[in-house]
Parts: C-alpha cells; structure tokens; sequence
C-alpha cells in the first residue's frame, strides 16, 4: 500500500528532522524549510496532510495557510498547526482557515501519531477501530445521562464523519435524529443497544484470544494503575488497564475496567480511581470468575455507589 504523504514546514531543521524521523516508518514526509518553498511546492505536487509550524519568520503559519488554501492543492488538504505555545487567537485563526487539530511542542511522539490517525480517520481516509469507537459511544451516552445535550451532539456528529460499519453508522444516525428532536430517553436507550452490539462484537473476538491470569494477579494490575493515578499518570494507568483486558478477567471485570478507561479518555481521574477501588473491594469478597458468573446469571453485584455509563 502506497504510503500517505505529509507536508511538514518549519524553519527549524533539527524539528523538521525529528518530524521526518517519528513519522517516516507510517507515511513520506516531504520536509520544507519555509511557508515560500512548501507553497511553490504545492502548485505541482499533491499531499494528503500538512503539519505546519506556527512561528516563522518572513512568512508566518498564517500566512503560509492563507496562500495555500488560495491555491488548487491546498484548498481541502487538511492541516495541523506546530506551536510553541497554545496561543488562543492563533488556533481561532487557524480554525477560520481549516486547520483540524494544532499539536503543541515540543510535541510527544505517541500523541503526534494520535492526532494525525485521528484526521485521517474524520476524514474517512483510515476507518475508526471498534474499540475507539466503542470508547466514542460510552462517552457521548455519559453526556446524554448527564443531560449534556449540545455536546453529545457535536460528539456524535463527529463520529458520524469516521469511516465506520454501515449498519453502526445507521444505528448512531437515528440517535442523532432523536436528539436533535430533544427526545432524549429515545437516543439513550438506542445508543445503549449500539453499546451492547459493540460489547457483544468485542467480547466475542476477545474471549477467543483471551490469555490466562492468576486470580491474585488481577488485583495486583490494577493496584498498580490506582498508584498510576495517584501519581498524576493518566496514560500510564489507561495502558496498565488495556493491557489487563488482554486476559481473560471475565466479563464483571471487563465491563468495569472498561468504564474506568472511558472516564481517563475524558480526564475524569477521581471518579476513575473510587471505581477501582470499589472493583478491588469487589474482587476481595468475591474473585472475577464468581463475579462473572453472577453477571451471566444477570444477577451482577454493582460496587456500592456504582453507576454504570452502559446499564441504567
């Protein structure tokens, strides 16, 4: 498969080399030293994705974005800006121009690949994996119980712009019609059978492929992501956790640990940690397996307090 070609212009060679470095293994990387040399590049040559640093002499990332959306290759390429600093203004003038994300440097390789998967993926050009998308429909069914209406829409509209299953996309659809109609127990109880279909479709390929765990080694993971967050290191705890899901934690365990991701994908690390803590009460008084064998029964002990994002 051809590989997608990435403009990236910035006046600065060692971040233009970095750029060229991270990147070169997924996508060709054209590097350009200047907004003046990228812009006489692209009246002969097309890209598929411009990372274009803000602070530039002669000819700033504003300028240069106007030229090139002044021209025919650039009119609909999309475009992430580098900064230095998160500056307001220049991130509204970029969003006037079209610009779909900004990565503020210096920048983490991790999220600098994140980010550009992401717009490939709103723009249907890389489809969006069942396991973000579930992660997607978790958080916006969060918003419609928490009655956050106008953001559940913009979420889900959002997600309607993703390269996705036909009949999901059919599913998500209707829901954004019963929003939009302010029928709000409706969309909730359709996007709840979009999560169960997405559940039922996940779990059945991840019990298949699930490896084995110690009981006792379940508790001790999770421990270790509850020390994660009380050290202020989201990522590392939603690594721990999806990592723990490649064993077979049964469905109890699952479930929970999956909310608990929801909640860090959404920087919710308090609510995060009283759940896990609540699932290592949990995993004490009963281990996982009795616990899934409740839940088959659908006869599931919830944590005190606990509320799922999934069942009402």
């Amino acid at each position: 498969m051809e590989k997608m070609r990435i403009l990236a212009i910035d006046d600065n060679t060692v971040n233009l080399a970095t750029l060229e470095q991270e990147l070169k293994s997924k996508y060709e990387v054209i590097p350009m030293i200047s907004g003046r040399r990228a812009i006489k590049y692209l009246y002969r040559e097309q890209v598929d994705l411009i990372l274009l640093d803000v602070e530039m002499p002669i000819m700033d990332g504003i300028e240069t974005l106007k030229e090139i959306r002044a021209q025919e290759n650039g009119v609909t390429v999309p475009v992430i800006f580098l900064t230095a600093k998160k500056d307001k203004a220049t991130v509204i003038d970029g969003a006037k121009l079209g610009i779909m994300d900004y990565i503020t440097k210096p920048f983490d390789p991790e999220d600098l690949h994140e980010r550009i998967e992401r717009v490939f993926k709103r723009l249907g050009v890389l489809p969006m994996e069942e396991e973000e998308l579930y992660q997607r429909v978790i958080g916006i069914l969060k918003d419609m119980k928490d009655q956050r209406i106008k953001q559940a829409i913009v979420k889900t509209e959002e997600v309607l712009n993703y390269q996705i299953d036909e009949e999901l996309s059919g599913r998500i659809r209707n829901v954004l019609g019963k929003l939009k109609q302010e029928n709000v127990e409706s969309a909730v109880e359709m996007m709840e059978r979009v999560v169960d279909f997405l559940d039922k479709r996940l779990n059945t390929g991840k019990k298949v492929n699930a490896l084995p765990i110690a009981e006792s080694e379940i508790s001790v993971r999770i421990l270790y992501a509850v020390d994660d967050l009380a050290n202020f290191k989201r990522k590392e705890a939603i690594a721990k956790l999806k990592d723990l899901q490649r064993y077979d934690i049964g469905t109890y365990v699952y479930h929970v640990t999956e909310e608990v991701i929801a909640l860090l994908e959404d920087y919710d690390e308090v609510k995060a940690e009283e759940m896990l803590q609540m699932l290592l009460a949990d995993l004490k008084n009963a281990p996982s397996s009795e616990l899934s064998k409740m839940e088959l029964a659908g006869n599931v002990r919830k944590p005190q307090g606990y509320h799922s994002t999934i069942n009402k």
